[in-house]
């Protein structure tokens, strides 16, 4: 597939070059274009547009058989397979639920190192501070 891409390039390229370098050619195509310029471009149109519907209705085609196939197939298969994982699962019935708990300690001293000129100081717990910090009206 590639040495084919590989081959039609090296035309392509072959056919512009000569259209460009060979000035009998240049004048051939002309003349060939300029006398049928509009036949060929209504072909190519429809060429393209018949190869659209053609393509077009062959992948709609496929997607509906691979879609049939997929049902009556492997449906039983899947379900059974899905149907034992899902049993194996636990519900949300049985599984107890996890909350979180806040622990609230009441204020403790600590203790700062022994050096000279420092005081215990307390620990508040964030209500306390909350309680300290707000203004009171």
């Amino acid at each position: 597939m590639i040495v084919e891409a590989g081959v039609i390039g090296f035309l392509a390229y072959w056919i512009v070059s000569e259209y460009i370098f060979n000035a009998y050619f240049h004048d051939y195509v002309d003349q060939l274009l300029g006398a049928h310029g509009t036949t060929f471009t209504a072909a190519l149109g429809l060429g393209i547009g018949l190869a659209g519907s053609a393509i077009a209705a062959t992948l709609y085609r496929n997607l509906q058989h691979a879609k049939s196939r997929l049902e009556t197939i492997t449906a039983p298969k899947i379900r059974g397979a899905v149907e034992k994982i899902l049993s194996s699962l636990p519900t949300v019935e049985e599984s107890p639920r996890a909350s979180v708990v806040k622990v609230v300690s009441a204020p403790t001293m600590t203790l700062a190192s022994s050096s000279a000129g420092t005081a215990p100081v307390p620990v508040l717990s964030e209500n306390q501070q909350k309680k300290l910090e707000s203004p009171k009206s």
